[in-house]
This record gives C-alpha cells, structure tokens and sequence, in this order.
C-alpha cells in the first residue's frame, strides 16, 4: 500500500535529534539549518517552500525506483496532493549518520517517522539515503532522497489496517446478526476485536479477535477464539488499500478441522464486505457466505 511516507521522505536530516556526522564538519550547520527548514515547511503543509529546498533537478525516489519524481514544479505538486488528504502526517526525522562526502555533496542515512492525526495515532516509520548538494548561493538542497525499506515497529505495522477496522460494526443476514468492536489493546502490539453473533434459533456466540504483526513471515496475522471452544489462525494479505484476502484455518470445539477463504474489502470509512468461500467443516464443504458490514452510529450523548 501506498503511504505518505514515500512522498515524505525529501530530506535526510532531523530537527528532533540533530544531526550526527563521522567527522565535525564545518558545514554541518547549513545542514542543520536545512533540516530546520524542511521539518518546519512539511508539518505546516507548504509544499511550495518545500519544493525550494530541493535542487532545480531533485528528486524522489522509492525503493525500487519505480516512482520517481523529479523537478521542483512535480515535486510541489506531490506535495500538494498529499497534504490535500484529511489523513497527512506530521514527520520527525532520526538521523543516523550524515557524511560530507566531497566538495558542496553531502549524504545522510536515517528514519522517517510519519505520525496521522487522530485521537490515537501511531506512527510508520521508513528508512531513507539523500543526498545534499551546497549551491552558488551557500545554500544546501537535496538533489536525491531514497526510501531504502520500512522500519516500523509493531504498531506501524497495523497502523493502516487500525485504521480501517477501528470503531463498532454491525451486520445483519437470514436472522443473523452480527455486532463487532476493534481497538488497541493496553500494550499497542496487537489489535483486539469482540464479536456477538445472535439468532432467533441458536445461543449467543461471543468471538473474541486478536491481530497482530508475525515478523518472520512479515505478514498481518489474526487468532480467533470462540467461547464454545473452536478456534483459528490466519494470515491477511493485501491486495489493494482497501482489500484483504484472509487463508483460515482452524478446529471446532468438537474436533473438527475447519478452513476457508475470506475477503475484506472496505468501501469508505464506514462500511466493509466480508466473503468467505471454500468453506470446510470436516472435510464438508459448506456454501460461500457474504455479508454488508457498516459502522454503528454512536448514541447520542446524554446531557
């Protein structure tokens, strides 16, 4: 998934931390004053005074190289299209060396950490390679900047998809009804849902949903459990910004095993459709399953 982290990521210096170079350089304070400048412009959304700062040709670069923008002109439109989003960060840089390389060229390594406002934000984080140049003028400007790989920590990891599946939900289908609620839980590694299913001919069924960041197989994962006893795991995998597609398999509380494809995919903020199909119990197949999930709309506050 595309973030703003990639278009954020012009300027490999730090306000927050300052800068750390292998040898004291006496140009460490013009890219200090750089850094200062670059920091100061992007959390006041001024893509214009951004594009400044890079050189007549600079450039953005993501891992791969293949979305790349180059000049001040496209530069400052990238800009422009990201703090137009309801959702633009504010970013703080962490440098990890900076290194004047030769004459008026300078190279600097670091993190770039992305924070979304919000009432419980959680920052991304990408690793990043720029190079400065000093001009004429005495002035430096980033002629190239690089994303060299994500770096964030758990949370970040789930940040998007928090995002998405924080709040209440709600579905209704032949007689079913689901009710459903996602937030952090208290060490903010995992997200934590509760799900009630209820019908006119059956028991209230409580499932309760952790989800979290599996390291080794750098995937989303998600546990389910059942207060009747069945259980599953689940790996998601990201097809779009807004779709998932989920591989379950599990046990009933009887023993058996239980497998199946499911889908997520969000329309808007406040609604999702979940599918699941190549449904086994017991080596049974059963029929494919869809349902509208839309967002419950808080009460009224009581005065």
């Amino acid at each position: 998934m595309k973030t703003n982290l990639t278009v954020s990521l012009a300027l490999a210096l730090t306000l927050a931390s300052g800068l750390r170079g292998q040898e004291a350089s006496p140009e460490i304070a013009g890219l200090e004053k750089a850094a200062k400048d670059f920091v100061a412009a992007y959390n006041k959304k001024d893509a214009a005074a951004l594009a400044a700062l890079f050189t007549e040709n600079g450039e953005i670069t993501d891992l791969d190289a293949t979305d790349v923008t180059t000049g001040r002109a496209d530069i400052q439109a990238r800009y422009e299209d990201i703090f137009a989003a309801p959702d633009a960060a504010q970013i703080a840089i962490e440098v990890d060396s900076v290194r004047v390389v030769g004459k008026d060229l300078a190279i600097e390594d670091g993190t770039v950490h992305a924070t979304p406002p919000g009432d419980d934000p959680v920052a991304t984080s990408m690793n990043y390679t720029a190079v400065l140049q000093k001009s004429e003028d005495g002035v430096w400007r980033i002629a190239s900047t690089r994303d060299r790989g994500d770096a964030s920590d758990v949370g970040g990891e789930l940040a998007g998809l928090a995002k998405q599946l924080k709040g209440d939900w709600t579905a209704t289908r032949d007689g079913l009804r689901l009710d459903i609620a996602f937030g952090w839980d208290d060490s903010g590694n995992y997200l934590i849902g509760e799900m009630l299913a209820t019908a006119a001919d059956a028991k209230p069924l409580t499932t309760t949903i952790r989800i979290g960041w599996d390291p080794a197989k750098k995937t989303i994962t998600w546990w389910t459990f059942d207060d009747g006893g069945g259980f599953s795991k689940g790996d998601w995998t990201p097809v779009d910004d807004d779709s998932w597609l989920i591989r379950t398999e599990g046990t009933t509380s009887d023993g058996e095993v239980t497998s199946a494809n499911q889908s997520l995919t969000f329309d808007g903020k406040d609604s999702f459709v979940w599918n699941a199909g190549e449904r086994l119990v017991g080596g049974e197949k059963l029929p494919d399953v869809e349902m509208r999930v839309v967002r419950q709309t808080p009460e009224p506050a009581v005065e």
